[in-house]
């Protein structure tokens, strides 16, 4: 029975410390996340009031949960570590129960940006967890241990000012692990050889059955080496044309501000005249003042060499024109419109400077963690 509870400790307090890890890796995720639910549950009062609350919050979820883990694992304060257990995991469970039943937040978030699942999943795999938990309660109920010879205060000292410390540092700086699309190294769109030509298709209407049928071009070819008479049995009615190129990172789309709704995403990530600079700011009201200058400082120097910069933000075409009037050095760059989401899915700065190169992430900075020209 000892090695069995060994045993559920050691998975239930190996995910616990696993999913705390990798919030604190990425505490704005989880911040982004936690504001989320508050406006699904209408709390918006909260984050207009106290805008920090949401990465405090974060780091504190963080650090509870591995702190949680890391007791149950090494059997550390059994007691404080049980309750700590069984209140986070009622909240937990009931909540993720909620999100199954409405999927008002389609992804809890549970291990960050490294593992994704679905609502009901994340609720089956707090299930699972529950079960353990209930097991290692009702094995150790009556089982005495003998006095460890190891320093528990300290070790769990050791590892509280880590998790601590660490998810501190990722909320000022970038993710020391990037598990995210946009992640350094990766080929956000095809360039040279690998980009496929588009696919044409058109519409037409069978003149007799009134039959709807969508041909490619390829296809349609051969209709007409088949069938002699289909210009007189099928009625055109409409084309399209389709990109077969995608973006790696779903939903990202860039588009000209104020210059209509064509997405030139894939013509400028995949550009290899010029190496290309975004600087990315979902909310230009809520960037970093101080950070915004040293920015624009260091594209101004981009833009001399030859490189292409562009600034990318979800702000709408008001607040936009307050920016450019606060920071008359953004008016040497054009702005670009995409989706608030997608821009903190690149950087968690506010602001923050991504490098590509023929459609390859070269490299990303936080303002704060700039290069030195």
């Amino acid at each position: 029975m000892k090695a069995l509870a060994i045993l559920l400790r050691a998975i239930f307090g190996g995910v616990f410390i696993f999913s705390g890890f990798v919030k604190a890796v990425d505490p704005w995720g989880t911040a982004y996340k936690i504001e989320e639910y508050i406006y699904v549950f209408g709390m918006n009062w909260i984050v207009d009031s106290m805008p920090w609350i949401s990465i405090l919050l974060s780091i504190i979820l963080c650090s509870l949960e591995f702190m949680i883990g890391v007791l149950v694992f090494f059997g550390f304060f059994p007691k404080l570590s049980k309750y700590a257990s069984a209140i986070i995991m009622a909240f937990f469970t009931v909540l993720t129960f909620i999100d199954a039943l409405t999927n008002k937040v389609d992804d809890c978030g549970c291990f960050g940006d490294a593992i994704k699942l679905t609502n009901w999943q994340t609720f089956w795999k707090n299930i699972v967890l529950d079960f353990l938990l209930v097991g290692i309660i009702l094995i150790e109920r009556k089982m005495v241990y003998a006095a460890s010879k190891i320093n528990s205060k300290l070790i769990t000292s050791v590892f509280g000012v880590f998790i601590l410390f660490f998810s501190i540092y990722s909320s000022v700086y970038e993710p020391v692990i990037d598990f995210r699309a946009w992640e350094v190294g990766n080929q956000m769109v095809p360039v040279g050889d690998d980009v496929t030509p588009p696919i044409s298709y058109a519409k037409y209407k069978n003149n007799s059955t009134g039959e709807v049928k969508e041909f490619t071009m390829e296809r349609l070819m051969e209709e007409y080496k088949v069938n002699p008479d289909f210009g007189k049995t099928w009625t055109f009615l409409d084309s399209r044309v389709e990109n077969t190129n995608t973006v790696a990172a779903d939903g990202f789309s860039l588009t000209l501000l104020d210059m209509g709704e064509e997405d030139e995403t894939i013509d400028i990530l995949s550009d290899t005249t010029s190496d290309l600079y975004m600087i990315t700011s979902y909310n230009l009201l809520k960037a970093n003042e101080k950070g915004m200058n040293r920015v624009l400082d260091y594209c101004e120097k981009l833009l001399e060499k030859g490189n292409r910069v562009l600034i990318v933000t979800a702000s709408n075409s008001e607040n936009c024109a307050g920016f450019l009037n606060r920071f008359p050095k953004s008016n040497n760059f054009l702005i670009y419109s995409s989706d608030d989401k997608s821009i903190k899915t690149i950087l968690r700065s506010n602001p923050g400077l991504i490098h590509i190169s023929k459609g390859r992430v070269e490299a990303k900075w936080s303002w704060r963690s700039l290069p030195k020209k």
